[in-house]
């Protein structure tokens, strides 16, 4: 049955409304109307539920319209709640006074909120990020490339990035926007694509006008924006897809902000190459941000590792550990810095009460910028920039080359206190409507319209006895009505003694009443005082606004530093207060670690978190078989070496004795079993995709963590595709690799592959019980002891009996099939034909892949290259 359209009330007001919302149709409209703003239709509607609204109606009968409102004053707090529930919201204010407005009173839409343009505080966390992202993938026949731009409005942050296109996801993963725009009628533009983006990074998506993405569009947009003939001073020469996704973003900016962007001073290359790579599903698998099991913060290495004091340091932390370095000087210098910070404890505990009351610069940096900059914001600037002195000197003598940059950025800021202090109220509200903002003694005209206000009554009086006094009428009085005014009033008996000035207004039975020319103006004043008040005080906040502008490149360069600064404190907090060490960085490729703790884990257990070792170089132990029981750590331990690398390279120190990094490119996991029914995978499935990626992309200078891959097919399928993924890691990428397994065949590697090692998680058997030592001591193991774990969780006794009965026949029988030495001898074998056969162009590829470009000489390139050629 066809629905009927909605009925169309034809008022002015009404019209007005419906012209906005056919040209944002994909927004709820909030129109003004006095001091609420309305919703109408199916807005209305959804207003309704989402936000809890009794829904009435605009008229009666077959023409009402569903209608629900907001007070004005009270926008934020809804908003906030919109934007959550994945609502996209146009605001339509009025933009002339009521009272002067012939007519219709004109309206405008004056911004368009969207999940990546937020920038009030109260709709962001704190102490996560909120990134706009736009991507643009490079059109033609075999290009695999693709551009990321992304901002962070509330900071004026703004980055660009190259990467294969099938390396885009991953890479917005890493990002985390929390929306993600992208051209119309694009490949990104499908459901396909959109489903997957929602779920793997929780973004909302975007689409905006091809044109946005063109070539020259975007470049000149780009332009446009900074003021420049061309972007080379930006590190940007020609053009690449990321230049289309940076232009799309600006422009989509302007057209939802219709504010100015004067915070986005600049846009930086973000280099791949500078950082080490992990993508989604590494992320996850660690905890980096969010657990596994709830999805939260809390329990993450960014939860546990977080001891800074702003929201700006915690946000620059998320990166760090995101975006751990690759570039040995880099690490070394934060290392660097960490390690002067902590040997000084009573310096760091005072430098971290003073980022205790540290504002967050960035964002209100942001607000200025956009006009959106609050009283109390101002107030919280300024008492930062005081803080500044004290902060720089106790940084003065530290030597650490990262820290003695510092300084030079934290200061000039003494003018903005200056400004701050002179001229606003320090307690003024957080809302500039609520007036009293603007200090006493900044503008004479505003005081003395506040002593209208507040001393009317004692004007009046003096007023009285000072015409009394030059009259000689004693009982001459002043007084007020709605109609008339202020007057003053005079016996019939003394009119004859009214100065000439003296108006007379009104003839009463016993008296007449005057206005004079001062009465009046007083009058004028007295009842406009209120208004008037408003109208300077929020000229003057904006002549204020418009002075701590022009100081935003400053304070951005002091938000950077002081979020730098804060993430360095916290670094050498936890060194000190958890005991952590420095790790020796070597571009070697090694992995040495001497008592080695998980760190989530270790300070969820403490005493009892048992540590371990791992050692691993390229000539030896860079494959390493972990078997062990179920339950008995090692999962735990595998991952406890990525975490340590990953913190290591941020230039953290970490919870171990000792420990030498060898630099690592890329770190992949495959780690647990889920389905993605979503995506159409199995358990199986995804366990193998993840898996093809590691062994399509991991290089030598990665690190590889392999749990249990195998066990989604049957035992013999697994063990066959584990065998041979340990072969080709060992023999073809050379990855420094940890491979847990409760294949306990796979032990047989040791004898065959060079490079391989045996691991085994350690165990101690008292008559029926097992007791887990989460000990990683050297050699295989031949028992998982899965029947005890069953037993531990509660199966009941008949099942586990059962189990125990089964178990040896089963063991026996998969035995009879498998003659291991056998195996191994032709395993070498097969693995000498695979090397004595292989095509050339894979030998010669793989030969390419495995040569290290930064440390090889011009002469053992040509010798290299000379090498190739003969082959081929």
């Amino acid at each position: 049955m066809r629905s009927e359209p909605p009925v169309q009330l034809d008022t002015p007001a009404m019209r007005q409304y419906r012209s906005f919302k056919e040209r944002y149709p994909q927004y709820l409209l909030l129109f003004r109307m006095g001091d609420f703003y309305e919703m109408f239709y199916d807005d209305a509607k959804t207003a309704s539920q989402v936000l809890g609204l009794t829904l009435t109606s605009r008229s009666k009968g077959p023409s009402a319209v569903p209608l629900a409102g907001i007070p004005y004053h009270a926008l934020e707090s809804y908003l906030s709640r919109m934007v959550k529930a994945g609502l996209r919201v146009a605001i339509c204010e009025q933009v002339e006074d009521p009272k002067q407005a012939k007519g219709l009173v004109k309206r405008d839409v004056v911004r368009l909120v969207t999940p990546g343009t937020l920038t009030e505080e109260e709709l962001l966390d704190q102490r996560q990020g909120n990134y706009l992202a736009g991507i643009f993938a490079a059109a033609g026949k075999n290009i695999n490339q693709a551009g990321i731009a992304w901002v962070e409005l509330s900071s004026g942050a703004f980055w660009t990035m190259i990467t294969p296109s099938d390396h885009l996801i991953d890479e917005l993963i890493r990002i985390a926007p929390a929306e993600v725009i992208f051209s119309e009628g694009s490949e990104f533009d499908t459901k396909e694509f959109r489903e997957s983006l929602v779920q793997l990074t929780s973004a909302s998506a975007s689409t905006c006008p091809p044109w946005s993405f063109d070539a020259h569009a975007a470049t000149k947009t780009l332009k446009d924006h900074f003021g420049t003939t061309t972007l080379e001073g930006f590190g940007i020469g020609q053009w690449d897809p990321s230049i289309s996704a940076a232009g799309a973003v600006i422009e989509y900016l302007r057209e939802t902000q219709k504010t100015a962007l004067g915070h986005i001073l600049t846009i930086r290359r973000f280099d791949r190459a500078d950082h080490m790579v992990i993508d989604g599903n590494t992320l996850r698998c660690l905890e980096i941000h969010r657990t596994l099991r709830t999805n939260r913060r809390v329990g993450s290495l960014l939860s546990c590792l977080d001891e800074t004091c702003t929201g700006m340091g915690a946000r620059l932390l998320d990166r760090w550990l995101t975006f751990p370095l690759t570039g040995y000087s880099a690490i070394l210098a934060r290392q660097d810095a960490v390690e002067d910070l902590s040997s000084d404890r009573s310096r760091l505990a005072q430098l971290r009460d003073i980022f205790s009351q540290v504002a967050q610069v960035d964002r209100i940096t942001a607000a200025i910028a956009m006009t959106r900059v609050r009283p109390r914001e101002l107030l919280a600037l300024g008492k930062t920039s005081k803080l500044l002195p004290k902060l720089t000197n106790l940084i003065a003598d530290i030597s650490a080359d990262l820290i003695i940059q510092m300084p030079p950025k934290l200061q000039g800021l003494d003018q903005v206190g200056e400004i701050i202090d002179r001229s606003i109220d320090p307690d003024c509200p957080n809302i500039l409507r609520d007036g009293g903002v603007i200090a006493s003694g900044f503008n004479e005209e505003l005081d003395r319209l506040r002593r209208i206000g507040s001393d009317g009554q004692v004007w009046l009086g003096r007023y009285q006895l000072e015409q009394s006094r030059r009259t000689g009428i004693n009982n001459l009085k002043v007084g007020y009505n709605k109609v008339f005014g202020y007057y003053l009033e005079i016996n019939h008996a003394n009119a004859h003694k009214a100065p000439a000035d003296y108006i007379r207004k009104q003839t009463l039975k016993n008296a007449e009443r005057y206005i004079t020319e001062e009465l009046k103006r007083y009058e004028s004043e007295a009842l406009t005082a209120t208004q008037r008040i408003k109208t300077i005080e929020a000229e003057l906040f904006e002549q204020i606004r418009q002075q701590l502008a022009e100081f935003i490149p400053i304070l951005q360069d002091a938000a950077e530093t002081l979020a730098t600064l804060d993430v360095l404190c916290g670094l050498a907090q936890l060194a000190i207060e958890r005991n952590y060490h420095r790790p020796i960085i070597t571009q070697d490729n090694v992995l040495y670690i001497v008592g080695g703790k998980h760190p989530v884990l270790s300070e969820q257990l403490r005493e009892q978190f048992v540590p371990n070792d791992v050692e691993m170089h390229p000539d030896e132990n860079r494959l390493l078989i972990i078997t062990g029981p179920n339950m008995a750590g090692k999962s735990t331990y595998i991952r406890q070496v990525a975490l340590l690398v990953l913190m290591s390279q941020t230039g953290s120190f970490i919870p171990a004795e000792k420990a030498t990094i060898g630099l690592t490119d890329r770190i992949f996991t495959r780690v647990g079993a889920a389905d993605e029914l979503t995506r159409g995978l199995s358990t199986f499935m995804l366990e193998m995709v993840e898996t093809a990626n590691i062994l399509n992309n991991a290089t030598p200078r990665s690190l590889v963590i392999l749990d249990e891959v195998g066990r989604g097919t049957s035992t013999c399928d697994g063990l066959s595709l584990a065998w041979a993924i340990c072969e080709y890691i060992a023999l073809n990428i050379k990855s420094r690799t940890l491979f847990a397994t409760h294949y306990h065949e796979l032990t047989e590697l040791e004898t065959l592959l060079d490079g391989t090692k045996n691991l085994n998680v350690a165990v101690r058997e008292w008559e029926d019980e097992v007791i887990f030592l989460h000990k990683i001591v050297e050699g295989g193991t031949d028992q998982s002891y899965g029947v005890h774990v069953a037993r531990l969780a509660g199966i009941p006794k008949d099942v586990i009996d059962r189990a125990r009965t089964i178990l040896p026949q089963i063991e026996a029988r998969l035995a009879e099939g498998l003659d291991m030495p056998e195996l191994a001898r032709r395993a070498r074998a097969a693995a000498a034909q695979m090397q004595l056969f292989a095509d050339p162009a894979t030998r010669i590829s793989r030969q390419i892949k495995d040569t290290d470009m930064d440390s090889i000489t011009p002469l053992q390139a040509m010798e290299l290259l000379r090498k190739l050629k003969s082959e081929l």
